[in-house]
């Protein structure tokens, strides 16, 4: 489907394209976890997601407090995400390759968040 018709306040945040693309790719990570290791796929699926959703209802909101409430939840979640990695890391799930590049996307995340956070508390 073409969204380019659309123009929701999400579409224009860095911090939201960069959490598109870190759910995309960890659906396909999350799909690949072997039986025995679901709990762990569904946990970072449901953060990934977390985080891209929670910085399009900021995103969306007035109050600068509530936007900043979401941005804090939705850098709290891409925090999840890299704990999520790590582990599947070590039980030797996820490639040290792969796992660098997911997690240097959602240290970005992290990183736009704060500077986002930072400006609603002014």
């Amino acid at each position: 489907m073409d969204t380019s018709k659309f123009q929701f306040a999400h579409h224009k945040l860095d911090a939201w394209q960069v959490a598109s693309e870190l759910a995309d790719r960890g659906k396909v990570v999350a799909d690949r976890v072997p039986r025995g290791y679901r709990n762990i796929a569904d946990q970072l699926l449901r953060s990934v997601t977390g985080a891209e959703a929670l910085i399009a209802e900021g995103a969306n909101r007035f109050s600068p407090k509530q936007k900043r409430q979401r941005y804090e939840e939705a850098r709290s979640e891409a925090g999840e995400v890299a704990s999520h990695l790590e582990r599947l890391y070590r039980y030797e799930l996820l490639g040290e390759e792969e796992t660098a590049e997911l997690l240097t996307l959602a240290n970005r995340v992290c990183a736009m968040l704060t500077g986002l956070i930072r400006r609603c508390s002014r």
